[in-house]
This record gives structure tokens, C-alpha cells and sequence, in this order.
């Protein structure tokens, strides 16, 4: 899921200030599943939007079009948009909703009436945006106000078919983060016409003892991005002598299923 803060009224100076405020603004809506697809038997998907508040928000709902990057997402091209963009295909209902504090609303996506799916796999984020709210800044010498709204978006897929895609572990090393502390950075890259989804799994065997160290769920490979790039912090100075393995396991329609895995023998600490 991305998240991102909408701000009008507010000088371009403060914008780094109020930076601060996307975490607040966050906690105000949920949105879920994380992620959801479409095809031609099974047409329907339905989202649940929560509202966390303590106010009543009014929102509304719609696409936008993100590419997939190593690091996550950024925002399509045109040229992307049109090969990418899942959107023409399906039908979002209700366009608006208005919700009490604590309440729920239900979004459903439905492929169009007639609509020929493309084949492999196409993408589009729906989009959820709530009404600013009027929200203080606080700075010496008085107080600003700003209008702050936020926009939650989640990924929805559309695929003609479903084949398991091609993932390799690679590019995999341990680092040492400011406090010293290992972190271990590494790449999934993928072949194939459709995405994979999972969680990424490090898990220490020392002597037969196997121990999960780090994990990341909701990892996803999408078909417009050949590789991912993941840091997990791993908590400890040093690793004891064993074997350290590294899985991408799939979710959802591939869940369980081991897409990749990799393993290192661990020296004992010097």
C-alpha cells in the first residue's frame, strides 16, 4: 500500500515541516486487502475502507497509474500508462462515500461488461482520497493552519492467464548500519509475463536450530520492473556460525510455493 499527503494552502517552504503530518494522516483510513486481481472468472473485487478517525470523512475513489521500480513505485509515463494501466477495463462503485468515525464502507472493483482482457497482466492502483482537514502547524510566534488530505492507494491487477514466474536471489551482501548492526541488502529479479507476491524470509541454522531473523511480507515482483531491491535489518552485531537461508515464498495464489532460495555458510565470528 502507498500513502501520500495532499497539501493546498501551505507555502512551499513548509512543506518539509509538514512532512510530519503524513504519519497522523495515515492512521485516519485503512484500506484492505493490500492487494487484489481480476480475471475473466473472477470479474469482482471488493475492497473495505475503515475509518480510524475521530472525525467524519468524506472521500472519494479512483485510479492512478504507478510504475514498479527496484525500490518500490514511482508515477507512470504515458508511455507506461498505455501498456500498463488497468484502468479502461474495470468499473469502480461507489465513486464517493462518507464515513463516521469507526464505520466502514465497502469499494467494488468489476470488470466491464464486454471488456476482452489483454492478454498477460496489466496494473492499476486504486486510488482512495479523503477531504483536507484543517490541521495546526505549529512554529514560534503564533500558529499556521493548513489543509492536509490524504490519499491511500493499493494495486489492483488484471490478468488473462497465470503461469509462476522465473525469480533468482542475487546481488545478496551483509552490511553494518550507523549503530553497527548487520543488514542484509540483496535483489529478486523475475522472467516471465506475469507478477509474483510473497514475503521474503532470512532464516539462521545453527546446528540443526533453525531461527527466522528477519522477514518482510507483501513483497511484490510486478511484470513492469525485472528486479526488486530489499534491506532487512537483522538486529544482531554478528552472526554465529551456521546457514544462513534466504526464501522468497509466495502469497495469495501462490501461497506457500517457494519462488527462490539461496543459502550462505556462516564463519564463526573472528
Amino acid at each position: 500500500m502507498t500513502a501520500r499527503s495532499l497539501l493546498t494552502r501551505l507555502p512551499a517552504a513548509l512543506l518539509a515541516a509538514a512532512s510530519v503530518l503524513t504519519g497522523i494522516a495515515q492512521a485516519e483510513i485503512t484500506i484492505s486487502p493490500l492487494r487484489q486481481i481480476v480475471t475473466r472468472t473472477k470479474p469482482t473485487a471488493v475492497y473495505e475502507v475503515s475509518n480510524a478517525s475521530d472525525r467524519i470523512i468524506e472521500g472519494r475513489v479512483g485510479w492512478t497509474d504507478l510504475a514498479a521500480i527496484e525500490t518500490g513505485y514511482a508515477a507512470a509515463t504515458p508511455r507506461q500508462r498505455a501498456r500498463l494501466s488497468a484502468a479502461p477495463y474495470l468499473v469502480v462503485s461507489p465513486a464517493r462515500f462518507r464515513l463516521e468515525p469507526g464505520k466502514r464502507a465497502r469499494i467494488t472493483v468489476t470488470l466491464k461488461d464486454g471488456a476482452q482482457i489483454p492478454a498477460g497482466e496489466r496494473r492499476s492502483h486504486l486510488l482512495v482520497e479523503t477531504a483536507p482537514a484543517r490541521t495546526p502547524l505549529r512554529r514560534a510566534g503564533g500558529g499556521l493552519e493548513a489543509d492536509v488530505g490524504l490519499g491511500v492507494s493499493t494495486p489492483v491487477i488484471l490478468r488473462s492467464g497465470l503461469v509462476a514466474p522465473d525469480v533468482a536471489i542475487e546481488e545478496t551482501r551483509l552490511l553494518r548500519d550507523s549503530d553497527g548492526m548487520l543488514e542484509l541488502e540483496t535483489k529478486l529479479t523475475r522472467r516471465g509475463q506475469y507478477s509474483a507476491y510473497g514475503r521474503f524470509v532470512a532464516i539462521m541454522d545453527v546446528a540443526g536450530e533453525k531461527t527466522t531473523i528477519a522477514q518482510i511480507d507483501n513483497v511484490s515482483l510486478h511484470v513492469d520492473a525485472q528486479s526488486r531491491k530489499l534491506a532487512l535489518g537483522l538486529g544482531k552485531s554478528a552472526l554465529p556460525a551456521g546457514t544462513l537461508s534466504l526464501s522468497y515464498i509466495g502469497g495469495a495464489e501462490f501461497e506457500g510455493r517457494v519462488f527462490a532460495t539461496k543459502t550462505f555458510e556462516i564463519a564463526a565470528p573472528e
